[in-house]
C-alpha cells in the first residue's frame, strides 16, 4: 500500500483501539533514531491506560508491512519500573516472530494484534512478579549492557564455587552486538550515527574509575578439563592458562539485570553475590578470595526458573591484590566498574542437546564397516546424533563414478574414504573422536587393529553379503556387541536395516530358508525382488570391469536414516530384540527393465517399517545361542 493508504489505516486503527490524542508521526518524529534503526517508515502515537498507569505508546510499521509485524514503543520507558521485554529504545518485545503466521490480508487486524500483545506484556510486567521472567531471559538483557568482551565456556555447569582455568585468545575477539530481530540493514551513515550516539551515552551513563592500563588482551575460553576444548576444536591446545572464578547462584536466587544501557557497579556485584550465596558456599568463596591479581574474570551461573542455566561474565581490572568479592574490610575499593562479558556456552551437554543430538550417546563407541554411499551417510548421521567415538573401516578410495551418491563429493576424489570422511567429521562435529582404518574388516581384525568387544555397537554397510555374513559369524562367535546390517536394493525399490542383538536372530538367519525351500540355495528372505530374475542387476556403461548397482543418493540417504534410527534405539536400550525394518520405493523403473518383485514387496510401507522378528530356527550360526 502507498503512504496515503498506510496513514489512513493507522488513523482508523487508532480510532478503533481507543488511543487518545492519536497523531501520525511526521517530520523529525518520523526520522527518530528508534524508527530509522528499526527500518520503520510510518507510525502513529497516542495514549492509553495499562495497569492503572497512563502511558504514551508509538506504533511504527516497516516498509514490508503487513508481512512484518509493527513495532510498539513505550515513551519514557525509564520513568516506569524496570519491566521485562522492554528494550533500550523503549520497544516492547511482545512476541517471538519465528514461525509466526501473519495474515497479510488483514493489516488492521495485525495492528490490533501487535498493540494488544504489547499492552499485555507491559501489564504482566507491572502487575505480576517479574523476577522469574527476568531470570529466564537474563542472557538477552545482558546484551543490553554492551559487552566488549566474549569468552567461550566449556565449564561443567554445576553448583560448585571454584577456580576454573582461563585461556587467553591468540587473536582479538569482539563480542557480538545486540540486534533487534526486526532490524533490517542500515546505511553506513546511519550506523555511524548510532555508534556515535551510543558512545556519548556510554560516556555519561557508565560509572567508570579511570585506570591506567594497556588495552586488555582478548579472552579465549574457560574450562575445567583441558580435554573439553581440545575435543570441541579437534586440535591440540597451546599451553598456558590463568585462573578465573566460577560462582553459581542457588536455584532459588532471583536477580534483576541492569536496566538497558546501564551496568552493575563493583559494589552491586558484591552485594548480589554475597547476598545470594548460602553460608557454606560463601565460606568457599572467601577462601578463594584470599588472593587476587591485578585482573579477574568472574563467571556467574544464574538459574533459569524454566530450567537450565545462563552464564554471564564480569571482568575486573586494576585490583592490586584486593579481591572485589571478599567480605567488606578496611582495604575495600574503590574499584573500577567491572566490564560485562558475553559467555558463549560450548559445553558438551548444551551443544549436543541444543543441536538435536543425544547427550547420552557421547560415551558410546560404534564401529562402522563400509564407508560407501550408505556408509558415508551413516557416519555423518551417527556423528550428528551424538555418538562420541566412531571407528570407520573401509579399504577403498573415492572414485569419480561414485561422486553423485557419496557424501564426500568430488573434493575427496582419489583419497581413502575413511581418511577423508574422518577429516570431514572432525571439522563438522564437535566432541567427536573418529578414527579411520583403511583396511577390510577381515584384515583389520587379523592384524589386531580392532577388537570387536571394544565397541557398544557394530554397523555394517558394505553391501556385500559374503562380507557381512563373515562379520556376523565373528560377532556371534565372540559373543560380541549388537550389530546393525544395512543394505540397498537396485533401482531404488527399497532398503533394509537388520538389528542383531546376539543369540536371538542374526544376519545369517535371513539367508537360512525354511526346510521346504532349502534346495533353492542361499537367498535373502528380506529381499523385495524375487529370487529368480531374467538377468543380473548390475549395470555397466563402458564394458566389463565397470559394473555397478543402480541406486541414487536419495536411496542411500533413506537407508542410512533407517539404519541410524535403529542403531540409536539399540544404543539407548530401547530396542533389545533382533528386528528387521525395511522401506520400499517406486518400482516402475525396476519392472520396466523386466525384473520381478517378490511377494514381500506387496506389504504396506507401514508394515515394512514397523519391523519383524526375522530369527530362523535352522540358522547354523545363532541357533545354539537361542537354544541356550
Amino acid at each position: 500500500m502507498n503512504r496515503t493508504e498506510l496513514e489512513a489505516l493507522l488513523l482508523e486503527f487508532a480510532r478503533q483501539a481507543g488511543l487518545e490524542g492519536a497523531r501520525l508521526l511526521r517530520g523529525s518524529e518520523q526520522h527518530a533514531p528508534w524508527m530509522r534503526g528499526r527500518g520503520l517508515v510510518s507510525g502513529i502515537a497516542g495514549t492509553t491506560r495499562v495497569a492503572g498507569r497512563e502511558v504514551a505508546l508509538r506504533v511504527g510499521v516497516p516498509h514490508t508491512f503487513p508481512l512484518e509485524l509493527p513495532v510498539v514503543r513505550l515513551d519514557g520507558a525509564k520513568k516506569f519500573p524496570h519491566t521485562p521485554h522492554v528494550e533500550e529504545d523503549g520497544a516492547v518485545c511482545y512476541v517471538i516472530p519465528q514461525g509466526l503466521v501473519i495474515d497479510r490480508h488483514d493489516p488492521l487486524g495485525v495492528l490490533h494484534y501487535a498493540l494488544g500483545r504489547a499492552v499485555e506484556t507491559l501489564r504482566r510486567g507491572w502487575e505480576e512478579d517479574a523476577d522469574d521472567e527476568f531470570m529466564d531471559e537474563f542472557g538477552a538483557y545482558w546484551r543490553n549492557t554492551r559487552p566488549q568482551h566474549v569468552v567461550d565456556s566449556f565449564l561443567s555447569v554445576d553448583d560448585r564455587v571454584r577456580l576454573v582455568r582461563l585461556k587467553m585468545a591468540p587473536h582479538a575477539r569482539q563480542a557480538p552486538r545486540a540486534r533487534h530481530a526486526s532490524t533490517p540493514a542500515t546505511t553506513w551513515a546511519q550506523t555511524q550515527e548510532v555508534r556515535e550516539r551510543d558512545r556519548r551515552r556510554n560516556a555519561r551513563a557508565r560509572r567508570l574509575i579511570e585506570v591506567d592500563r594497556p588495552a586488555p588482551r582478548s579472552l579465549g575460553w574457560v574450562f575445567d578439563d583441558v580435554e573439553d576444548p581440545r575435543a570441541f576444536h579437534q586440535r591440540e591446545q597451546q599451553q598456558g592458562w590463568r585462573h578465573a572464578l566460577y560462582i553459581p547462584l542457588p536455584r532459588e536466587a532471583r536477580v534483576r539485570p541492569p536496566r538497558p544501557g546501564e551496568r552493575w557497579s563493583a559494589q552491586e556485584v558484591r552485594e548480589i553475590v554475597r547476598g545470594k550465596l548460602h553460608p557454606q558456599e560463601l565460606e568457599g568463596l572467601d577462601r578463594l578470595a584470599a588472593r587476587c591479581g591485578d585482573e579477574l574474570l568472574v563467571i556467574l551461573a544464574l538459574p533459569r526458573p524454566r530450567g537450565g542455566t545462563t552464564l554471564v561474565g564480569l571482568r575486573y581490572f586494576g585490583l592490586k591484590g584486593r579481591h572485589p568479592l571478599a567480605a567488606p574490610g578496611p582495604e575495600d575499593g574503590p574499584w573500577a566498574e567491572p566490564e560485562p562479558v558475553m559467555v558463549q556456552r560450548l559445553d558438551r551437554a548444551l551443544v549436543t542437546a541444543r543441536g538435536g543430538a543425544r547427550p547420552d550417546l557421547g560415551g558410546k563407541c560404534v564401529l562402522l564397516v563400509g564407508c560407501g554411499s550408505v556408509g558415508g551417510h551413516l557416519a555423518t548421521m551417527l556423528a550428528t546424533a551424538g555418538v562420541g567415538h566412531l571407528t570407520l573401516v573401509d579399504p577403498d578410495r573415492l572414485a569419480w563414478e561414485n561422486v553423485f551418491r557419496h557424501v564426500l563429493g568430488k573434493k575427496a576424489l582419489g583419497r581413502r574414504k575413511v581418511e577423508a570422511l574422518a577429516a570431514e567429521l572432525r571439522d563438522r562435529v564437535p566432541y567427536l573422536r573418529v578414527r579411520g582404518v583403511p583396511h577390510t574388516i577381515a584384515q583389520a581384525l587379523r592384524e589386531g587393529e580392532l577388537e570387536l568387544g571394544d565397541f557398544d555397537l557394530i554397523v555394517s554397510a558394505t553391501g556385500e553379503p559374503t562380507v557381512d555374513l563373515d562379520l556376523n559369524a565373528r560377532i556371534q562367535g565372540q559373543g560380541g556387541p549388537p550389530a546393525v546390517f544395512a543394505w540397498l536394493e537396485p533401482f531404488g525399490i527399497g532398503g533394509h536395516a537388520a538389528l542383531s542383538t546376539g543369540g536371538q536372530g542374526c544376519f545369517e538367519c535371513l539367508y537360512t530358508p525354511p526346510e521346504e525351500d532349502a534346495a533353492e540355495g542361499p537367498f535373502n528372505r528380506a529381499a523385495l525382488y524375487a529370487q529368480a530374475q531374467p538377468r543380473d542387476f548390475n549395470l555397466d556403461e563402458v564394458g566389463c570391469g565397470s559394473f555397478y548397482a543402480p541406486f541414487s543418493d536419495l536411496d542411500a540417504r533413506q537407508t542410512a536414516e533407517l539404519a541410524t534410527r535403529l542403531a540409536i534405539s539399540a544404543l539407548e536400550g530401547r530396542e533389545g530384540q533382533s528386528v528387521l525394518r525395511s522401506w520400499k520405493g517406486d518400482s516402475t523403473d525396476f519392472q520396466a527393465a523386466g525384473y520381478v518383485l517378490s511377494a514381500r514387496h506387496g506389504l504396506s510401507s507401514d508394515a515394512l517399517r514397523a519391523g519383524v522378528d526375522y530369527a530362523s530356527p535352522g540358522c547354523r550360526t545363532c541357533r545354539a545361542g537361542r537354544a541356550a
